[in-house]
């Protein structure tokens, strides 16, 4: 029991003396991801982020983060942030379950390494590195979602790209063409679709310029293709040229992007099938083909090493 309340001691020490050093580099990361997520009504207009789910589990999540933010703001770094930006997951709600969720973790996986340690003195040193493992693993299913959300939108870019195109023709300014793309792909792109509501919204209601509305929206998704179409847009609203052309070039890229890309993925399936062929179509293969003939060598050897034991 004694160790026990020495190697609690010890994590409680280093679990500070952490905190204190991680205080001067992540300064900034939580009040900074509060700016980018300006408070509005639900009621008065929709947003592109989710919903928090409600759970009990959720629900001491959140309450176990607040605590923690407000006691250290600085927990939430800037990996973190932006992460839970681009995996739609935009309310200061899901920052709180999100820390809280690596907080319990972190004191499930280092209560468990400490009383595993109770007879060994020296695995108490494993109990940091336990906690930092635990701190770290939320951050790759986070991750995983992030990856799923960006193939998503690139999925359906080249859909709104092409209507974009079309209003653009026929005589729309980008605003316009914007808000009635949104409102045809509501059900064909949910995604972008969440994404140009909450563009016209931060125009409408935030008076944004439609420029930093556009590079908003790029840097929410975190998609390279997303950023570079908004980038075009930029400049030929910039310079009051038609958008309908810079569309177009955006399209045909993105298409042979996606094209060179499928193609390198078909590939890849030889290699792939290689595993598959050895351990499970070749053993159907070989029996067949060599069972009669071992069963043959083994009857024909058979006598001779019989003797030779003899």
């Amino acid at each position: 029991m004694d160790t026990f309340i020495i190697a609690v001691l010890v994590f409680m020490t280093v679990v500070g003396i952490g905190a204190i050093i991680f205080r001067v580099f992540f300064m900034d990361a939580y009040l900074d991801y509060q700016v980018r997520l300006r408070p509005r009504k639900a009621k008065e207009e929709e947003s592109a982020a989710e919903k928090p789910k409600e759970s009990a589990i959720l629900t001491l999540a959140q309450s176990v983060g607040e605590l923690l933010l407000s006691v250290m703001p600085n927990l939430a770094d800037k990996r973190a942030t932006t992460l839970l930006i681009q995996g739609n997951y935009r309310t200061p709600q899901h920052l709180a379950m999100f820390i809280g969720i690596k907080a319990i973790v972190v004191f499930c996986a280092v209560f468990v390494a400490l009383v595993g340690a109770a007879g060994q003195p020296l695995n108490i040193l494993a109990a940091p590195v336990i906690g930092l493992l635990g701190w770290m693993l939320p951050n790759f299913f986070l991750a995983t979602r992030v990856k799923k959300r960006q193939a998503q939108v690139l999925k359906e870019l080249p859909t709104v790209i092409d209507l974009l195109i079309v209003c653009a023709q026929a005589g729309l300014g980008l605003l316009m063409c914007v808000d009635k793309v949104s409102k045809e792909i509501s059900e064909s792109c949910p995604v972008l679709h969440a994404e140009l509501r909450q563009l016209l919204n931060d125009v409408k209601i935030f008076a944004k310029s439609v420029a930093h509305a556009l590079a908003e929206m790029g840097e929410r998704c975190g998609v390279e293709e997303l950023v570079n179409m908004a980038s075009a847009l930029i400049a030929a609203e910039t310079k009051g040229s038609d958008i309908s052309y810079p569309l177009r070039q955006q399209s045909e890229a993105l298409r042979d992007k996606m094209k060179r890309k499928k193609e390198e993925e078909a590939s890849k399936v030889p290699v792939k099938m290689v595993p598959v062929i050895m351990m499970f179509i070749m053993p159907l293969i070989l029996c067949p083909m060599l069972g009669p003939a071992v069963i043959t060598i083994m009857n024909s050897l058979g006598p001779v090493f019989g003797g030779g034991h003899k």
